[in-house]
């Protein structure tokens, strides 16, 4: 038991909350999106989109980019080499978490 306890403490809680994996999951499957459109695919407010992005950006998991369109100025999210490590330690140590649970 102590095993799983520490196969779920090995994931990234700031990757790990369910916005912010599918943010992360989104920018790595996908690729560069801007903020709307990142949005738009989480259906999730203005203000959580916002306030995700900065808080993976404090910890350098991905980069935003001020960028002009045809639609005008947007803001270009990508994820940073740092971020998609981190996204797939967590996914792993995650995994072996739920290979745990089946196996007992």
């Amino acid at each position: 038991m102590s095993e799983l306890i520490n196969g779920i403490k090995k994931t990234d809680p700031l990757i790990f909350h369910p916005k912010r994996l599918m943010i992360m999951s989104l920018l790595i499957a996908i690729g560069p999106m801007t903020q709307g459109q990142l949005r738009k695919k989480c259906n999730i407010t203005w203000g959580s989109i916002t306030t995700h992005l900065e808080r993976l950006e404090r910890e350098e998991y991905i980069i935003q980019r001020d960028v002009i369109t045809r639609k005008g100025p947007r803001v270009l999210v990508k994820v940073t080499s740092k971020g998609i490590l981190k996204y797939e330690i967590t996914m792993v140590n995650f995994q072996q978490f739920l290979k745990g649970i089946k196996s007992d």
